[in-house]
């Protein structure tokens, strides 16, 4: 790999890398984030188990999926991105945009909607790292 190619596969596995800390924070948490219960209005304490239950389950789903396709991400870029496969050039940013940007719409929506402050700019980041990859890895 070139000196591109190689500063491509640094913005894509940092972009991963925080999206593996996200799944598993999301994954691992005994209870929703501090901006969600800003966004319900209400503790975690305060709301019924079932509610509970419910929400640790959107969460856990959530957090699974982030995880599972950041691995897939990773095992593209050590595979065939540094053996120089184009097919990985295309694949490994469309599944880092919809990885990030799905979650960016939906905190968007929350904090449009809502007193919450869900961490826009930590994703956004994440976004801008997946971007800067796409046009660092065709030069």
């Amino acid at each position: 790999m070139d000196g591109f190619t190689w500063a491509a596969f640094a913005c894509y596995l940092l972009a991963v890398i925080g999206a593996v800390i996200a799944g598993f924070t999301y994954l691992l948490s005994p209870k929703c984030m501090n901006y969600h219960e800003v966004a319900i209005g209400k503790k975690w304490g305060e709301l019924d188990v079932k509610l509970q239950t419910l929400l640790l389950a959107l969460m856990k789903s959530c957090g699974g999926g982030i995880v599972s396709v950041s691995l897939a991400m990773v095992a593209m870029l050590v595979f065939p991105f540094r053996s120089g496969e184009i097919w990985s050039y295309y694949i490994i940013p469309i599944c880092g945009l919809i990885l990030i940007g799905i979650p960016i719409y939906a905190m968007m929506v929350v904090k449009r909607k809502t007193n919450a402050k869900p961490p826009i700019i930590v994703n956004a980041t994440g976004i801008v790292l997946i971007v800067i990859g796409l046009i660092l890895s065709f030069f």
